[in-house]
């Protein structure tokens, strides 16, 4: 008789470690069934020992053992994925449980399919990390080299991509002449093609492609000698659900248990990843450059009014306007990018200034239009809760029912566009309209097989297009160079870089701030000096990569989030936390920030991890988020 230690594999689990009696000896790295009051969970098996050998530990306890189960067709995780979950749990200060349950494909931790039958070898090499910066065009053409390469000495090659359409794209771009060794594993595909891509994995008589999305990122086979990270800098890649795992770290740490080559793939890699490049840990694929060539040229619209154009309001400048209608009649294709989504992202009273605020989370309620029957309702939405209600008629607080849109959404985007180009095909992309894999390809579809089609769409729109546009406007610059995170100069220079690599003529921007120097960057291309500038500006702020931020968001009565501050303060009073309010919170159901700013060296740390697992499920804990307020 033996006593089995489990791990549940469940979503935010809080259980560390469950025993049970077994007649039967698991070796560690198993996957079970175990019985968790009356269900039954996938648990890994971390630790086995005797009965006889833990006689003293038994009598003691206060509770008595189930039995498990007798296991049939168990399924074993390999020694470098396991260990890869515990240094992530280590990172990000989770349980290893849910560390797993995340790194695993759903329809492998709900039991549904079960893992490909594959030999786990880890190497004794060490390849280390590599960047690849260039654009599409280039890098594709190298990742074809260096399929063929790995091909020929024997060994198969992961790409990871943020998004389904990048996967499909990659996968039309790579697979000429050897299709037949191509494996596509992401989200969005028929559980017939999941189930014919699992059987290929386990097919040893030749080296494979494998182009996986992040559900499937950590997928193993025993031959894989490189893994790609393509769109390497895409926020995509963090997982949206607790404990808020970032797949580049999961990559990068299975690469060096399993002595796997990882290259970091994009037009404008993160300033982390150049930090390292810069220091030697992290290595380059062909040259560093100063500059990239890139097609479309970048141009600055000033839209400060001026006399001549009178005191209307116009969304497009006049000189946009023409730009676009030139295209257009040459059956051209536009991009037009919008940075906000609905019809404002803000609204507010004239008569007492009340701005309407999610109670949830403490931010504006976006105003959306959507049309049910042919009649057109409008609704409240929180991006940042994803709470949605009715659109209200009349201010709360004073009744008033002058009630203002405040700042530009797409869809007053798109109703300025069709004034402007009323017989103009417009395709308008954003949450509401792409609001399934199988409607966005519909969309994208529409537009490169529509001549003259004006393309309108917000972030999500990117990875979409696949094929250059003859022209690209930035709605409203302005608005992207207020967005609120520490990564705003980066995020906003990999946009418009991203333009200018998507379009053969020009990429109009629209600002009232024309000297902002990311516009000068982005207008040069010159990435080697946007990175000196940015690394010595988040070195004196200690931002990462120079530290490690570990943030906290709680909220819920004032005595409940009271009681929560105190604890938090006490708890990490010797690492000198930062607590801070959420201002525009209700007084009756507030938010509160805390902010620990870790020197990069001392990160993980066990005592500070131990301490963070102390906290209730209430309190958010994510470690370096791309928002701190």
């Amino acid at each position: 008789m033996f006593v089995v230690t489990v791990i549940p594999l469940r979503r935010g689990s809080v259980l560390e470690t469950l025993s049970y009696f077994s007649a039967d000896a698991y070796p560690t790295g198993t996957i079970v069934k175990v019985p968790i009051r009356n269900t039954m969970t996938l648990g890994l098996v971390t630790e086995i020992s005797e009965v006889s050998a833990a006689k003293a530990a038994l009598r003691a306890a206060t509770f008595s053992l189930r039995r498990l189960p007798a296991q049939t067709d168990t399924q074993h995780l390999s020694e470098a994925l396991v260990e890869t979950a515990r240094e992530l749990a280590r990172q990000y200060a989770a349980s290893l449980g849910s560390v797993l349950y995340n790194m695993l494909p759903a329809e492998v931790s709900s039991g549904e399919f079960p893992l490909p039958h594959t030999h786990h070898i880890t190497q004794t090499k060490r390849e280390g990390v590599h960047i690849l910066q260039a654009s599409r065009e280039e890098r594709y053409r190298t990742y074809r080299l260096l399929v063929r390469e790995t091909f020929a000495h024997g060994g198969s090659v992961l790409i990871v991509v943020p998004t389904s359409i990048e996967a499909e794209t990659l996968k039309d771009m790579l697979s000429s002449g050897i299709t037949d060794r191509v494996i596509l594993l992401t989200s969005t595909i028929t559980k017939s093609e999941l189930r014919k891509g699992y059987t290929a994995l386990e097919d040893f008589c030749t080296t494979k492609l494998i182009i996986a999305t992040t559900t499937h990122a950590l997928i193993e086979r025993h031959d894989i000698t490189l893994t790609i990270i393509e769109s390497a800098r895409s926020s995509y890649f963090r997982d949206q659900n607790r404990p808020y795992i970032d797949c580049r770290d999961a990559l990068q740490l299975h690469a060096r248990h399993t002595g796997r080559k990882l290259i970091l793939g994009d037009l404008l890699v993160r300033a982390e990843d150049e930090a390292l490049r810069r220091v030697d840990q992290y290595g380059t694929i062909g040259d560093t450059p100063k500059r990239i060539p890139l097609s479309g040229t970048l141009k600055i619209v000033e839209t400060k009014k001026s006399e001549q154009e009178g005191e209307r309001f116009s969304l497009f400048k006049r000189s946009t306007v023409e730009s676009i209608r030139a295209v257009c009649k040459k059956k051209g294709r536009v991009f037009v990018f919008a940075a906000r989504r609905g019809l404002a992202p803000i609204v507010a009273c004239i008569d007492c200034a009340h701005i309407f605020r999610s109670p949830q989370s403490g931010a504006p309620y976006s105003l959306i239009r959507t049309h049910k029957n042919g009649v057109e309702e409008r609704w409240f939405v929180c991006g940042a809760s994803g709470e949605r209600i009715r659109a209200a008629d009349t201010c709360p607080q004073c009744g008033s029912w002058r009630l203002k849109e405040r700042g530009i959404g797409i869809q007053q985007v798109y109703d300025e566009l069709h004034k402007h180009f009323p017989n103009a095909p417009i395709i308008l992309f954003d949450h509401v309209t792409a609001r399934t894999y199988k409607r966005a390809r519909f969309l994208h579809d529409t537009l490169y097989t529509t001549k003259g089609a004006i393309f309108l769409g917000t972030h999500m729109a990117l990875p979409y297009l696949t094929q250059s546009v003859d022209l690209s406007v930035v709605a409203n610059m302005d608005a992207l160079l207020a967005t609120p995170t520490w990564r705003l100069e980066e995020e906003n220079l990999s946009l418009l870089l991203r333009l200018r690599e998507a379009t053969e003529g020009e990429v109009l921007v629209q600002t009232r701030t024309p000297e902002a120097p990311v516009l000068q960057h982005a207008k040069q291309a010159t990435v080697e000096q946007f990175y000196t500038e940015e690394l010595d500006l988040r070195k004196s702020f200690n931002y990462p990569p120079f530290a490690t931020f570990v943030h906290f968001t709680w909220h819920g009565t004032p005595d409940q989030v009271k009681q929560i501050e105190n604890r938090i303060t006490a708890l990490f009073n010797e690492y000198s936390i930062s607590i801070y309010p959420n201002p525009f919170t209700p007084s009756d159901k507030p938010m509160r920030y805390g902010l620990l700013r870790i020197p990069r060296t001392q990160w993980p740390d066990e005592k500070l991890s131990a301490l963070i697992r102390e906290l209730p499920p209430t309190v958010r804990v994510m470690v370096n988020p791309d928002k701190i307020v």
